[in-house]
């Protein structure tokens, strides 16, 4: 029997424990791997391989932008593939694989001599990588709005995702630590942990991929859409606009402190490599408990005023934190970074549970199963958002003068102030602003989700 089902008609029945945590559990894998490139990559071709930082940056920075642009057209497709061929959940597998193979790929490059061919490896490894990260993460984010139209069972869902997703961050932070060794640098140790990466994320995804077995999946669009209209449909949802805004804001600053949080420490504060995985390991940590917290303080006063005032203390808490701590401020920036900047940064994880309620709002005006399409251009907006931030910072590094494994000069520690404190405390700060003038709230949101239940009555009472 097919489990091709009307899109008006989701299921809203309390989820199985296994399948929810099931399903959540490959973010364990998907998160560890985006934590690894953020913090290790950038750092990992200037310091390990010898690559120039500017080469560095663009290599990463087109590279994100080719896992932008196939973002969309994978969302696309998964909105178009039948259940005979396993609908979403069929990509799961082997996403799983090519990923596993691409981290392998990028932190093991042979001996090459040139910056041209350092820089194509690079390219070309982390193209491939992504490749895997949208065949299997597309697929895998819209299935969420299928598995349960209740919005708490939701809230659940997206509470594992969270829980396994900062898991894998964690596991990111301190892996390196198992490896380490007297005079061997944090992104040395890239090697066996991208290792244990490649198997985490093929088991993770397997079991996600079993837990869901019984998942209906979505039939295809009514109508056939031009591969443009992947990229043009969701912007064209006047609730996806802003929240997009101030999603890509944000992850502008996210980017900028994930690439140059590595140089900023051992260059500007010269902490030691054990000093930096605790900092590391301890805002993980505490960024990971704060979620709670802030799904409490969503439900209790709605998501977006939570939303607006954690994102804009952690932008001014930035910049004012980083532009005091000074050379071997490593009690100030475990306590104010680690654990208060920590336990603001869980706000901007509320953004995402907010993308499903505009999705159904989309479903209500349209009518058709567009999930992929809109997680595909949420995606793209991110990666290239990652991808200036990335490319921004390695070409700042290098205009500087930047020197691997050397003492920098004024210019360059300037510059890693700059990036890291007022720069990104400027992004945290206007994505507050951004979500503070939200208009899509709570109120809203039940309108949709009594349309949907209304609609799904009448579908079920038709059927009898």
């Amino acid at each position: 029997m097919s489990d091709v089902i009307d899109p008006t008609n989701v299921p809203a029945v309390r989820l199985p424990g296994f399948t929810t945590v099931g399903y959540a559990f490959a973010e364990t894998g998907i998160n560890l791997v985006e934590t690894v490139l953020r913090i290790y990559l950038l750092i990992y071709y200037t310091d390990v391989v010898g690559l120039h930082a500017g080469l560095a940056g663009l290599a990463v920075g087109i590279g994100l932008v080719w896992d932008a642009v196939t973002d969309p057209i994978m969302g696309a497709i998964s909105d178009r593939t039948r259940d005979r061929f396993g609908g979403r959940r069929g990509y799961l597998p082997p996403g799983g694989v090519l990923l596993a193979v691409g981290l392998l790929g990028v932190f093991w490059p042979p001996e090459l001599a040139s910056q041209a061919a350092k820089f194509a490896w690079l390219l070309g490894s982390f193209c491939f990588l992504n490749t895997g990260m949208t065949v299997l993460s597309v697929p895998y984010m819209a299935m969420a709005g299928e598995l349960t139209q209740l919005p708490h069972e939701r809230a659940v869902l997206f509470g594992w995702r969270f829980a396994f997703m900062n898991l894998g961050a964690l596991l990111a932070a301190s892996l390196p630590a198992l490896f380490l060794a007297p005079g061997v640098a944090n992104a040395a140790t890239m090697r066996p942990v991208a290792v244990c990466g490649a198997v985490l994320v093929v088991v993770a995804t397997l079991v996600s991929w079993l837990a869901t077995a019984g998942v209906p999946c979505q039939g295809p669009p009514s109508r056939a859409i031009a591969w443009s209209q992947a990229f043009a449909a969701p912007l064209r949802n006047a609730a996806f606009r802003p929240l997009l805004l101030a999603y890509v804001t944000a992850t502008v600053g996210i980017g900028l402190n994930s690439a140059t949080v590595l140089y900023y420490y051992q260059y500007r504060l010269h902490l030691t490599e054990a000093q930096v995985q605790s900092i590391l390991v301890v805002f993980l940590v505490v960024f990971t408990l704060s979620i709670l917290v802030w799904v409490h303080l969503a439900r209790k006063h709605g998501r977006r005023l939570p939303m607006a005032i954690g994102a804009s203390l952690l932008g001014v808490g930035t910049a004012v934190l980083y532009t005091l701590a000074g050379p071997g401020s490593y009690w100030l920036v475990l306590l104010v970074g680690g654990v208060v900047l920590g336990g603001l940064v869980g706000c901007i994880v509320l953004i995402d549970t907010q993308l499903t309620f505009v999705i159904d709002h989309d479903l209500v005006h349209n009518r058709e199963p567009r999930a992929g399409q809109f997680f595909g251009v949420w995606r793209f907006a991110s990666k290239l958002a990652r991808a200036a931030a990335i490319g921004a910072a390695g070409l700042v590094l290098d205009l500087a003068g930047f020197v691997p494994n050397a003492v920098q000069s004024a210019g360059v520690e300037q510059a890693l102030w700059w990036l890291f404190g007022p720069g990104v405390g400027a992004c945290f700060l206007l994505a507050g602003i951004v979500i503070a003038n939200y208009r899509f709230e709570e109120q809203k949101q039940a309108q949709v989700q009594r349309i949907l239940a209304r609609r799904q009555r009448r579908a079920l009472a038709s059927t009898n």
